[in-house]
């Protein structure tokens, strides 16, 4: 019986002392301009007013700070938003702090480096994910219309483990939603599954943009939760099935090329929108020659 991976992990002896955690005064926390990033711009002063505005002890985490040799001062390397933010406040006393003692400004430097290098921002799926934990209207809507495609949040973002109807482009879907509506995005997601049905849908995110304008073009004047019952609907999805998934991402890149100007969302529209239109002068040429069949039978003439 193999042993876990963890059992044969090798560990380098840890580094440095050991932090004291304290709270500390605003007052007594200063940033060292020399390594930190400057908060006198529009987005930080944003984020700023908007922690003061709404401060929830719950999320904020301690301060990392340093402690220079023969100094009382302590230098903020991780959290400056957050004090900032509560010196905008009259409540807000003290602050949380893991104190570490550095050398120089130049630790603190390599300390913030790593800091901001090991930091693995979330995706757009682990957001949504907790906005669902957390029973949020719009992220629990969006569930019950995948449920009801028959389709379901994939767990992680590593398609090779993931099982047909999973599908992780929360972002474009969330996108749709606002821009759409929710019974058109609805209706794009019944479509799309119907056409992929069965398939481990890896370029989901690729295909359905063009999908949800595609419906939407298709229903101006009708309702979208009639609609995705018909024929039409039925068309379309025959349609997103009969190329694969691999072919759709590769006309993507091709109209995107072709003309760089596209965003991503529009160059799906284009390509899916262009084999609609494709499709349907086909039929409509199909019609014709029947018609030409019957006339020359009424006629006596044999085509």
């Amino acid at each position: 019986m193999s042993r876990p991976a963890t059992d044969r992990l090798k560990v380098n002896p840890p580094l440095g002392i050991m932090p004291v955690l304290q709270f500390a005064l605003p007052s007594q926390l200063s940033s060292d301009p020399a390594y930190q990033r400057s908060i006198d711009n529009s987005p930080s002063q944003t984020l700023i007013r908007r922690i003061a505005q709404h401060w929830d002890w719950s999320l904020c985490l301690p301060l990392v700070v340093s402690r220079r040799p023969g100094s009382s001062e302590l230098f903020v390397i991780d959290g400056q938003h957050r004090l900032a933010a509560a010196r905008l406040r009259s409540d807000i006393a003290q602050l949380p702090c893991v104190v570490l003692d550095m050398a120089d400004k130049a630790d603190e430097a390599a300390a913030f480096v790593h800091l901001n290098q090991q930091r693995r921002a979330l995706s757009k799926l682990d957001i949504f994910k907790a906005a669902v934990a957390s029973g949020d209207s719009e992220s629990t809507a969006i569930v019950a219309a995948l449920t009801e495609a028959g389709l379901s949040v994939a767990p992680h973002s590593n398609p090779t483990a993931w099982k047909p109807g999973q599908v992780s482009n929360i972002g474009g879907i969330e996108a749709a939603w606002r821009q759409h509506g929710a019974t058109r995005t609805r209706a794009a997601l019944v479509v799309m599954a119907r056409g992929l049905e069965g398939q481990v849908l890896q370029y989901a995110g690729t295909i359905f943009p063009g999908v949800a304008a595609l419906v939407v073009s298709l229903t101006v004047k009708r309702d979208p939760l009639i609609w995705m019952h018909g024929d039409e609907a039925d068309m379309v999805a025959e349609m997103i099935g009969e190329t694969t998934q691999v072919e759709w991402r590769r006309l993507v890149a091709v109209a995107r090329g072709n003309d760089p100007a596209l965003r991503f969302g529009q160059a799906s529209a284009k390509v899916i929108g262009d084999a609609w239109a494709e499709l349907i002068a086909a039929l409509a040429g199909d019609d014709e020659d029947d018609d030409d069949k019957a006339a020359f039978e009424r006629a006596g003439v044999t085509a």
